[in-house]
């Protein structure tokens, strides 16, 4: 896994996809509805599980901000567009299974925050959750759902959180 492409540069390749003009810069608003889709696309054709009609918030929430951002894309179809991004990456990068945490922008270029593969579907979802309660700083619900899910102490399911927490700091350190 050592020459692994950047997913920071195939969420760009993956976004200009979606783009009505792929040369041309998009809005802000254009860049992280597509940057949305296709991370959540990836994550989706890695067995992560999630409801799409849950999404349809955050495509109102932008939309209420800058309804032109759909004049950028090259469609309104949302479930479309995943699904030619899930199939996009399947046949791309169909050993690739990572599974993205967070992707959006920093200081103008793209930015993902990704965990290592795992095994089950089940693995998966589950790993996904406990990272991003700790991911949007809800440490103690992660606590209590570590304890729940595990069967472990306080202190072992604490210090478990407060690893991960770490990792988040480090990575962002990198940047």
């Amino acid at each position: 896994m050592t020459n692994q492409r950047k997913l920071s540069e195939i969420m760009q390749e993956m976004l200009r996809l979606l783009l009505r003009d792929p040369n041309e810069a998009p809005s802000w608003e254009a860049t992280h509805v597509a940057l949305f889709l296709a991370s959540a696309a990836w994550n989706e054709s890695v067995g992560t599980r999630f409801d799409r009609s849950s999404y349809h918030k955050a495509w109102e929430a932008r939309e209420a901000k800058d309804p032109a951002l759909w004049d950028e894309l090259k469609s309104t179809d949302t479930d479309a567009m995943l699904e030619e991004l899930v199939e996009y990456k399947k046949s791309h990068y169909p050993h690739d299974g990572r599974q993205i945490v967070t992707c959006g922008t920093v200081d103008g270029g793209i930015h993902v925050e990704w965990l290592a593969p795992t095994g089950s579907k089940e693995a998966k979802n589950w790993r996904m959750q406990l990272y991003g309660l700790v991911r949007t700083g809800q440490r103690k619900e992660a606590v209590r759902f570590l304890q729940t899910s595990l069967g472990i102490s306080r202190n072992e399911a604490r210090r478990q959180v407060m690893e991960i927490a770490r990792e988040f700091r480090q990575a962002m350190e990198r940047l």
